[in-house]
């Protein structure tokens, strides 16, 4: 499970990785990149509510598999060029990438403890940071020697191995189907209002949203930020943003074994909020005069942060959840994230068509995150 979230994490971040070579190539400008992701995660949100009927009817890992095909069938029919296909694409990335976390959130809840949940969800979370580990590495090696093309084909094309490799898994894990579950338009109604009139529920759902968004810009304009304002090149700007993501790999394992061991879930997540909200301010007053250095402390502290929360909120989910609602209700609330990862690029797209300015997307994404965390100090602190 961990390397099918970092694969659903890489897919989403080839075309923001790519982007300096595509607009080199055909012009696309930045901007853009918000409008991409809006898409894939508008989608995802809709995906992410309706496809708790279909892993109890299929199966998490079948749905895990199906989620797979599609970011890879997605990947592929992008690297066309066209910005119809590549628009068209955004579908079966947005499925794909928004089932991925309610499927093995799904599967590891049948087997962890609670008392194991946070470092167990930590672990399997890592997949994130891996993912933009990945694409850090992997779309400037396919994009520098095959062109921007290349990286879309060679991301996609390991997604569709990968769905054919976790085939033998299946009897093991989906062995309490429901073939009576399915799609129903009205149970989405339902479970969204059960999320939104229960205040528990409704905290972690905009919590989710805020925390994500803040993530969802770094993934989406961090790697373009490096290269067209401060001239590093593409491969640096890379590496800087894949370092990054092995300090979320170290820090979100942490962050578990510290839930499961000292602190409560409520007060970690509240802490992490502030280094949240001091990592986007920092990232914003990055300038020319900053040393190589001092950009990638700042790149690390906003991952181990905002790419890194992700364990300890899903164990909190597990935890407030009933353990038969949890295949159900579970990716409602993850759907908050899909929110986040569509409102937040395409409102910091928005802001810099308007303004030409990276530093005011940045600081403007860091409010949200500021009033979730002290909600959740006052909460923990009761």
């Amino acid at each position: 499970m961990l390397f099918q979230q970092a694969l659903a994490s890489m897919s989403t971040l080839v075309l923001p990785v790519a982007a300096p070579e595509m607009s080199a190539d055909i012009g696309m400008p930045a901007s853009l990149i918000g409008g991409y992701w809006m898409f894939i995660y508008g989608l995802g949100f809709f995906a992410s509510l309706g496809c708790g009927g279909y892993i109890q009817r299929y199966g998490p890992l079948r749905v895990s598999q199906v989620a797979l095909v599609c970011m890879g069938l997605g990947l592929l029919i992008s690297a066309t060029g066209s910005a119809w296909l590549i628009g068209a694409s955004c579908l079966l990335l947005g499925i794909g990438a928004a089932i991925s976390t309610p499927c093995s959130t799904a599967i590891l809840a049948k087997i962890t403890t609670p008392q194991n949940a946070p470092l167990i969800f930590s672990l399997k979370q890592t997949g994130v940071p891996v993912g933009g580990m990945l694409a850090g590495l992997l779309v400037p090696f396919f994009a520098l020697r095959y062109g921007w093309q290349g990286a879309f084909v060679g991301c996609g094309g390991i997604c569709l191995v990968y769905a054919t490799l976790l085939q033998p898994l299946r009897s093991s894990y989906d062995n309490d189907r429901a073939p009576a579950k399915g799609f129903d338009f009205s149970s989405i109604l339902v479970l969204l209002k059960s999320i939104l009139s229960t205040p528990e529920y409704r905290r972690l759902a905009y919590m989710w949203w805020a925390y994500v968004g803040v993530q969802a810009i770094f993934g989406a304009f961090f790697v373009t930020y490096l290269v067209q304002e401060f001239d590093h090149d593409l491969a640096l700007a890379g590496q800087v943003f894949a370092g990054a993501q092995v300090a979320s790999i170290v820090a979100r394992v942490f962050w578990g074994w510290l839930c499961s061991r000292l602190i409560s879930p409520q007060l970690m997540l509240a802490i992490l909020g502030l280094i949240i909200v001091g990592s986007a301010i920092a990232t914003g007053m990055i300038t020319k005069n900053w040393s190589i250095v001092s950009v990638v402390l700042v790149a690390v502290v906003y991952s181990a942060s905002a790419v890194s929360f992700h364990g300890v909120a899903i164990a909190e989910i597990v935890r407030v959840l009933p353990n038969d609602e949890v295949s159900a209700k579970a990716g409602g609330i993850l759907s908050f994230a899909m929110l986040g990862m569509m409102s937040y690029p395409a409102l910091f797209g928005i802001i810099l068509q308007a303004t030409g300015s990276y530093a005011i997307g940045f600081w403007a994404s860091a409010a949200p995150a500021l009033a979730v965390s002290l909600t959740l100090f006052r909460r923990a602190l009761k």
